[in-house]
This record gives C-alpha cells, sequence and structure tokens, in this order.
C-alpha cells in the first residue's frame, strides 16, 4: 500500500521546476492525484497529492530538499473529506474596490458555510470611470442539493453594490 501525503512547494520559479519534481517524484515510483500550481511575479507555489511506496517517501523529501535548496517544501496528512456529498461551482464577483473588500467577501462566504476551493482576486484602475475595480472568480464546494444560482443571491444580498454570476 503506497503512502499519501499533501507536498506544498514554495519559493522562486524557475523554467523546469514543476517538471523536474515531478520526474523526481517518478523516479522514486511516486505519482501525482491532484495538483495545483499557481505563479506570481516570479514566485511558484504548488501543492500536490503525493502517492508513493512507504520505503522511499523518505528519500523523495531528502532528494528535493537537496535538489531544490531554494524553494520550502511542506508535508501534511490528506485530510479526510466530508460526508456531505459536494460539487463545485464558479462564480465571479465584480463591484468597486474598497479596502477591507477581499476580507469582507471571505467573511460572507464563511457566513454561508461555503468552501472556498480556488479564489483569484484582481484590482483595475479604469480611467473612464476614474475608480478602481475589483473582479473575483471564485471556486466553491457546496452541498449538491443547493441551488447555484441561490448562492449568487445569498451574496449579492449580504455585500452592497456586488454583482455575482454563476459561470
Amino acid at each position: 500500500m503506497k503512502s499519501t501525503f499533501v507536498m506544498s512547494v514554495v519559493g522562486p520559479d524557475s523554467p523546469g521546476t514543476i517538471k523536474t519534481i515531478a520526474e523526481t517524484t517518478r523516479a522514486l515510483g511516486g505519482e501525482w492525484l491532484k495538483s495545483k500550481v499557481m505563479r506570481l511575479d516570479g514566485n511558484l507555489t504548488a501543492m500536490m497529492k503525493v502517492a508513493i511506496d512507504p520505503d522511499n517517501e523518505p528519500r523523495l523529501k531528502s532528494e528535493l530538499l537537496q535538489d531544490f535548496p531554494e524553494l520550502q517544501f511542506f508535508y501534511s496528512a490528506v485530510a479526510t473529506g466530508s460526508s456531505v456529498p459536494t460539487k463545485s461551482i464558479t462564480l465571479v464577483l465584480d463591484c468597486k474596490d474598497r479596502p477591507g473588500l477581499t476580507k469582507d467577501i471571505n467573511a460572507i462566504l464563511a457566513n454561508l458555510d461555503l468552501v472556498v476551493e480556488n479564489m483569484e482576486c484582481n484590482r483595475a484602475h479604469v480611467s473612464t470611470i476614474g475608480e478602481a475595480v475589483f473582479t473575483a472568480r471564485i471556486a466553491l464546494a457546496v452541498p449538491e442539493d443547493r441551488n447555484s444560482e441561490a448562492v449568487a443571491d445569498e451574496i449579492e444580498s449580504m455585500a452592497k453594490g456586488i454583482r455575482v454570476n454563476v459561470v
């Protein structure tokens, strides 16, 4: 039986980093069951759910540390899943930007007991209106019986001036 854990990687990005980490994992008989990679301003952060023979797990961790001294590696146990069946929905939020907006959106999502799977936020100044606008694309895990449009309506009703679309 294989050992399963979540590996997180953070540090400066360079061409081929993710490919080489994957090759190192495969060379030791491991595989990534799931992965998410994000790059921002020359930096890399990634999470991988790794399955590997328990005898090779210490060797993998040691080789990655040796081969990538500029990166930080973190390891955690795989969390047990919820017993409530869920589905993923994606929402796009648009509004005028203001201080504390991201915090307020996260509080609304938490108050609605919604699980954020992924959230990408962007701010841009629009010269024609003379203001900054905020856009967020949010992937949520919601109970299967929950209506996507109803979730969007709930968020709009809790935050003045936010438009929410289900995509």
